[in-house]
């Protein structure tokens, strides 16, 4: 893991004990000592009613879709995903174009989480006091409307940004950046910079990986980690939406039959397997795509985290 992901990620870790109390992070890292049983999907089906499945990533097996065994076994499936890319209605519609047969109502993305935020609801984990108020669990919902916002990611995100009722704007009349891919050029850090440097100025994750791999087997610096440098350079407020914490989870659970049996299926400590804690979810590593064999173990004490199982093909 590279040492600024650690970084943020240990951030996100003092984040939620700070707004959610220090039995989240200690639930999280019960059994540190203990290492997790290696096991296939199979051997733990009967053990779950749920599965979350992060991206699209964890959903092969062998080049099989996994999930599609256990809609035959009549489990609930859900995508959860810090992909804020597109509403998640496109998400869903661009899943099935790839081969998935996730509906909309399955797909649960940090991106859907903005209107919420943006319609007084306390969804977002902010990483500092604010005056923004709260609903005495950490969340914390916005003090005013925002109207614009100057926004770094991908051309279609302004979907999710318009279904807050937000729009797009170079110069916006409110000093708000939402960020939620690294595709910033060093002359859009600094305008954001510039931005975030204005009186209550607030800078919204919309996605908070802060790495991520590639399809060809390397790693790269992703949304978090643009935003933590935007952060830190501006000293501006930060809004978080989405995995580790708790509002997308909450969201998952509500989706669910009441006293279901939920599994995370991810491939990233700092935010399915950490977030999965929080919430009192279950989890499964999958091992070798963010999270390389030959630093599993350091990764693990470096976060102080670690799931349920290892999940392998079979």
């Amino acid at each position: 893991m590279d040492q600024e992901e650690s970084r943020i990620y240990k951030a996100y870790r003092s984040f939620i004990e700070q707004c959610f109390g220090k039995n989240a992070a200690v639930e999280a890292c019960r059994g540190l000592a203990q290492e997790p049983p290696t096991v296939t999907l199979s051997r733990i089906l009967d053990r779950y009613d749920a599965f979350c499945f992060d991206g699209y990533g964890t959903l092969y097996n062998r080049g099989d879709f996994v999930y599609r065994s256990l809609r035959a076994a009549g489990k609930h499936l859900r995508l959860v995903t810090n992909a804020a890319s597109n509403t998640d209605g496109f998400l869903a519609a661009d899943a099935a174009a790839r081969g998935f047969d996730f509906t909309e109502a399955e797909t649960i993305s940090s991106g859907s989480l903005l209107a919420e935020l943006t319609a007084g609801k306390p969804v977002g984990v902010f990483d500092r006091n604010s005056t923004e108020n709260g609903d005495g669990r950490g969340c914390r919902c916005l003090d005013r409307k925002i109207h614009q916002a100057y926004y770094i990611g991908r051309d279609t995100g302004v979907n999710v940004l318009a279904r807050a009722g937000i729009a797009s704007a170079v110069d916006p009349v409110d000093p708000v950046v939402a960020v939620s891919s690294y595709t910033a050029t060093a002359e859009m850090f600094e305008h954001a910079v510039q931005i975030l440097c204005r009186p209550g100025a607030l800078l919204l994750v919309l996605n908070p990986d802060a790495w991520a791999p590639k399809i060809d087997g390397s790693r790269s610096a992703v949304s978090g980690t643009l935003a933590q440098r935007l952060r830190v350079s501006s000293g501006c407020r930060t809004c978080y939406l989405g995995k580790p914490f708790p509002a997308i989870w909450e969201k998952v659970r509500e989706s669910l039959p009441e006293g279901a049996r939920i599994l995370v299926i991810g491939d990233t400590i700092g935010t399915d397997v950490y977030g999965a804690k929080v919430a009192g979810f279950d989890s499964a590593l999958v091992v070798g795509r963010n999270v390389p064999a030959e630093s599993l173990q350091e990764d693990e004490t470096a976060l102080g985290v670690r799931p349920d199982y290892y999940l392998v093909p079979g």
